[in-house]
């Protein structure tokens, strides 16, 4: 072959190669991670590259009273503490994405989001806080301790030391922003996501971190079809769901609530419903077993106050409201932050 003939095919293949990932990326996968528009998507989304199941959200804060957060806590009067995840760090992206907000506005109460400590959980840090004397000084009247359900297992049903003491507490330092994707035309996502768009038809775990079902009732209303998309580990973590864990969580928190009593705090434990175990009654043909945290842990005594998110959340569901969570991801909706925090604030003892 002549060098004129190679180097001409090579233009070739090398125009073809451009060119498709220049249309894939311009026409579909910008879409996930570079939408025009300024808005965002949820996490599962982007993992299962099912663009018919993106949910555009745009960040904006709404309502007339906000949280502390470490740029703008100057040591005020703290009514409320919460501590928790991502739930509780505004992940969920979109409108109002802070429950502690609408508790903030609704309640008219000074909100402290902190978060866990190093390598510590929520009940680890807010102990530790508790024996530094940093509790005593916030002298909150109630702490919420949030935790997504399919991790409780893992972080309370365990041996906790109730004498630690090295503990900072950690304020969020600004709140939190879409993730900004630094990804050129060029790259591998244009090969995945026709990929997993056609193995989704024969597989509903294509990609392994996401499962793909369908429901017997539209309850999104960015999907084209009655589907969810739900995160591998709200299903692979159900056999730590034992009742003697449940039973350990239950004890943790007693011992914990027993100890905030002594300064006159009410805990309050709020469990964020894995969007598994809540969509669980609307899938079609589920061959996975049933999540039976919340019914477990409901009939057991408490010294704490447990808030029954799934309660609040289900029936809301059954009535066919759509996006309490959001489809394209992990996380709630503003829609659930505000019925739970109505909850709260209607049932607050």
């Amino acid at each position: 072959m002549s060098p004129k003939i190679y180097v001409k095919y090579l233009l070739i293949v090398l125009s073809i190669f451009v060119g498709y990932h220049f249309i894939m990326w311009h026409l579909f996968t910008a879409k996930i991670f570079k939408p025009e528009d300024g808005t965002s998507v949820g996490d599962l989304g982007r993992m299962s590259y099912q663009i018919n199941l993106l949910h555009n959200r745009e960040l904006k804060y709404t309502l007339t009273k906000k949280h502390f957060y470490k740029e703008n806590f100057k040591n005020q009067k703290v009514d409320i503490l919460t501590i928790g995840d991502s739930f509780s760090n505004g992940h969920a992206l979109g409108e109002n994405p802070y429950y502690q907000d609408f508790l903030a506005t609704e309640l008219n109460a000074s909100v402290l989001n902190i978060k866990p400590y190093e390598k510590y959980n929520s009940l680890e840090t807010l102990i530790g806080l508790y024996n530094n004397g940093y509790l005593k000084k916030l002298n909150p009247k109630m702490v919420i301790v949030e935790s997504v359900e399919r991790l409780i297992p893992e972080r309370f049903a365990k041996i906790i030391d109730f004498k630690i003491k090295n503990i900072k507490a950690i304020s969020q330092k600004k709140l939190y922003k879409p993730e900004d994707f630094s990804i050129k035309f060029i790259n591998t996502a244009n090969y995945k996501l026709p990929y997993y768009t056609l193995k989704y038809n024969f597989n509903n775990n294509a990609q392994k971190y996401v499962y793909k079902f369908d429901l017997n009732k539209k309850l999104f209303s960015k999907s084209n079809a009655n589907e969810i998309l739900i995160f591998r580990d709200d299903i692979t973590n159900l056999e730590k769901f034992t009742l003697e864990n449940i039973k350990k969580v239950n004890e943790n928190l007693n011992r914990t609530a027993t100890l905030l009593k002594t300064l006159n705090i009410k805990l309050y434990f709020m469990p964020a419903p894995d969007k598994y175990d809540l969509y669980y009654d609307f899938i079609k043909d589920n061959k996975y077993p049933k999540n039976n945290f919340f019914e477990l842990i409901r009939p057991m005594e408490k010294q704490y106050y447990f808030i029954d998110t799934k309660k609040i959340l289900l029936p809301l569901l059954k009535q066919g409201e759509k996006d309490l969570y959001w489809v394209d991801d992990t996380h709630w909706s503003q829609k659930a932050s505000e019925a739970i925090s109505k909850d709260i604030i209607f049932t607050k003892h």
